[in-house]
Parts: C-alpha cells; sequence; structure tokens
C-alpha cells in the first residue's frame, strides 16, 4: 500500500529573510507566523504550507529554472499582478505571455532573488489541460 504523502513545507535560505517574509505576505498572500531571533529565520503560511525562510550570511544562488509558481483564476488578474509587481521592489523578468498555449504568465524575481511565476489556466489551450478520472 502506498503511503498518501500530502506537501507540508517548503524551507530554504534567504539573507533578509524578514524583508523576504514581508514580500510573501503583502504580495503573494502569506502570513507570517514567527520570527526567530536566533537564527533570523521566518516561518509563513501559505494555505496549509509552511515556508520556512532560513535566515543566512551566505550568498544564496538560485537556478535558474527554480521558481515559486502561483496560480489565478484569470488573465486579467495575471494583468493586474504584473502591473502591481512592476510598482514593488520585485524584478520583472518577463512581459505576460501564453507560452505555447500553456495559459498566460509571467516571472520575476523577489527581493531575495527567488523566481516566482503567475498564471492563469483561464486560457490553457485543452491539450495541456490534465485529465483525471472525473473528466
Amino acid at each position: 500500500m502506498k503511503a498518501k504523502l500530502k506537501m507540508n513545507h517548503l524551507s530554504f535560505p534567504q539573507q533578509e529573510a524578514v524583508k523576504e517574509a514581508r514580500f510573501f505576505e503583502e504580495y503573494f498572500g502569506a502570513k507570517i507566523e514567527f520570527f526567530d531571533e536566533a537564527s533570523k529565520s521566518v516561518l509563513i503560511k501559505h494555505g496549509d504550507i509552511d515556508i520556512v525562510m532560513e535566515g543566512t550570511t551566505e550568498p544564496v544562488e538560485w537556478h535558474k529554472d527554480f521558481h515559486f509558481g502561483f496560480e489565478l483564476e484569470t488573465k486579467k488578474e495575471v494583468v493586474n499582478m504584473f502591473e502591481k509587481l512592476k510598482c514593488s521592489s520585485a524584478t520583472i523578468e518577463t512581459e505576460v505571455h501564453n507560452r505555447a498555449g500553456r495559459g498566460s504568465r509571467f516571472f520575476g524575481r523577489t527581493p531575495g532573488g527567488v523566481q516566482f511565476e503567475i498564471n492563469t489556466r483561464e486560457d490553457m489551450e485543452s491539450k495541456w489541460k490534465v485529465k483525471t478520472q472525473n473528466n
């Protein structure tokens, strides 16, 4: 019998964990739960997922393709988030685009350098939709 696994948490290093946590709170809907003064680490929640930003003084380098993906219901919401993040401390890396019919999206980086993707499935071509037992 296979064990049923549920995603519990993500943990990654950040030089300015509090600043990064506040960014996730303000723009991505996370909630700061706990700050550990001794380690300079922050625990945030996004839905049922814990995200631990481990304080570090060492430089943090991210693989160019590592990213957090956030999904919105509509392309209009994606465009609105794009405009909002352009005025933030994020670095926007792409325009809003529909890559290979997979739905509208854009990419950027948080102040701490983590890449994020904001997308929607509203305008996704049917060939990309995952088939489930119910459809």
